[in-house]
Parts: structure tokens; sequence; C-alpha cells
């Protein structure tokens, strides 16, 4: 099995994502967190409108150090523990959704920005990768 550690520490040198951006985590876990309920083209305004109303791009974050990892970890809990309820392997599951997001190539413009330049800002998708290239999980392999 695969270091799932250092593999997501590798895709996220790979996306630029280096330092932590708080308001960028709660909007991908409330995303993730909507995903089950509603259809996914609802889901980006209902973000928007719930992070401009709770969390504005102004707030200050107040939080802690020791606060923000108590919520992220708990966070880790939750999603463990109902992975290993519903009977499937966590560590495994994990590492499937490693190989789905590393599958994606990134948009060539911007590779070749970066490359010249340096990485600067999100890592965007290449919206013309061939389907064929992009791995999807399979979590029937991640049964207990």
């Amino acid at each position: 099995m695969m270091n799932n550690k250092l593999e997501l520490r590798n895709w996220r040198k790979q996306r630029n994502i280096s330092k932590p951006k708080h308001r960028v985590v709660f909007a991908n876990v409330l995303k993730e967190l909507l995903e089950p309920l509603y259809h996914k083209d609802e889901i980006p305004a209902m973000v928007r409108e719930i992070m401009d109303l709770y969390y504005p791009e102004y707030y200050p974050n107040m939080l802690s150090t020791v606060e923000i990892l108590d919520s992220l970890t708990d966070i880790r809990v939750f999603a463990e523990n109902e992975t290993e309820n519903m009977g499937y392997d966590s560590e495994l599951c994990m590492s499937e959704v490693i190989k789905e997001i590393s599958s994606r190539k990134q948009c060539p413009e911007q590779k070749a920005e970066w490359e010249q330049y340096g990485a600067d800002g999100k890592w965007l998708k290449d919206k013309n990768q061939d389907k064929d290239t992009l791995y999807k999980a399979d979590f029937s392999s991640c049964k207990i």
C-alpha cells in the first residue's frame, strides 16, 4: 500500500498548496458535505451563499492553531469512523481517492506559465483531458 501522507505531500507540492488557507478548506469541506444531498450543479451557488453569509473574505481568523487543529482532526475522526462503519477500510479508500485526484492533469497553459515563472495561484485542471486517462476510485476494492 502506498504511503498516503507522502502521496498527499507530493500532491500539495504539485498543486502549489503550501500555506494554510482556512477559508478555502471550510468551503471545500462544505462542498463535500453537500454533495450527497444536492445535484452538483446546485452546490457552487449554495457554498458561495453560505460562505458570504457566515465566513466573508474580510472575516478575521480569531481561532488559535490548537482550535483549528482540533476541528480538522474531529472532521477526520468523523469521516474515518463513518467509512469504517460502512464496511470500508479508510486507508484503502484514501489510496483510491489519491489515485483519482492524481490522475488529473494540469491546464497546459497554466503548466507552461508555472514552469516559466513559478507556481502562482490555484492549480487548474485540464478541461480537455481525455476522460480515458482519468482514474475513477474503485471503492469496491476497499471492502473490509
